[in-house]
């Protein structure tokens, strides 16, 4: 009898690093990846490293993968749902369970801890994630709380994981490449092409969250606006996003195909939700959110497959 206290404390302990681990979304890892892999993959350096068969730092990489997928995203994620405590489904966390003590500071910690780790992959890329840092707390913390200013809220993610993630992965794959981190001016315009392309996704996450949003006192975006408006919004930075990216595969001398068939393959799935909104549920909107995100998987693919087309001889 004596040995169940410790046994219950344990048992607790374990349960509140268990949920703090759900509260950082690991299902989304996997697609923040990828984004971050669109620039790594696009860095002129490392496509020149492709083409020579030449070869990259690993271990730079991978310090930047854990730096920004898990340090950053994954305590911001964290560090957010600290203070908004859901209790309903949330993007990439279904049934969140309640933040345990100390849910913000361990995720301020772990987003402090990437940061450090980013110095691995440069200076520059530590510098990105610092100021990533920074919006994170800015966008959650009640004292700041810019996820409730409409506008304000699309674009410190648009920043973040837009603009953010697409330059990381550019600096960090120069970095692997052992070459200068600075961005050229076709990396520059295919941050901002992908920080639209952002803007344009950001409005689709809270589109099921309304109610919930209103009930809480967060003026969001999407409750400002309400889904017609939210969506035609999207419509609208999809296009600018489409013109960006184009810009970059001008600058690289690439054929402007695959950024004209993104561009036009996410207007398109956001003209569709926009005719069908009216008469669609919060579940409905929740549906066509992940069905967004396959969209945007597309969208990297077939980007990624016109930047890297000469590369891996695909074309002639």
């Amino acid at each position: 009898m004596s040995r169940t206290p410790a046994v219950t404390s344990r048992s607790e302990q374990i349960r509140c690093w268990r949920d703090q681990l759900r509260l950082t979304r690991p299902r989304q890892w996997p697609i923040l990846s990828v984004q971050l892999a669109v620039g790594v993959l696009c860095a002129p350096a490392v496509r020149s490293a492709i083409t020579a068969d030449a070869d990259l730092s690993w271990v730079s990489l991978g310090a930047a993968w854990f730096a920004w997928v898990v340090g950053l995203n994954g305590g911001t994620l964290a560090f957010n749902s600290a203070y908004d405590r859901d209790v309903e489904d949330v993007a990439y966390l279904s049934a969140p369970p309640e933040p345990p003590p100390g849910t913000a500071r361990n995720a301020l910690l772990l987003m402090t801890v990437g940061t450090v780790l980013g110095l691995a992959a440069g200076t520059l890329f530590a510098m990105i994630t610092a100021v990533c840092v920074l919006l994170s707390v800015l966008y959650s913390h009640p004292r700041t709380r810019l996820k409730g200013v409409p506008g304000a809220d699309l674009a410190v993610n648009a920043l973040g994981y837009g603009v953010g993630t697409t330059l990381a992965g550019l600096v960090a794959g120069a970095h692997a490449a052992g070459a200068s981190t600075a961005p050229d001016p076709g990396g520059w315009w295919l941050s901002c092409g992908f920080g639209l392309l952002f803007g344009s996704f950001y409005p689709m996450t809270q589109l099921y969250q309304i109610e919930a949003d209103r009930e809480r006192g967060d003026r969001t975006l999407a409750s400002a606006l309400g889904v017609r408006s939210s969506l035609a919004l999207a419509s609208a930075l999809g296009l600018g996003a489409a013109f960006c990216l184009s810009r970059a595969f001008t600058s690289w001398g690439e054929s402007l195909a695959a950024p004209a068939a993104s561009g036009i393959v996410w207007v398109v799935f956001c003209s569709i939700w926009w005719v069908k909104s009216g008469g669609m549920s919060p579940g409905d909107h929740q549906r066509w959110m992940y069905r967004g995100l396959g969209v945007w998987a597309l969208v990297d693919v077939v980007l990624l497959i016109g930047a890297l087309s000469r590369p891996l001889g695909l074309s002639a």
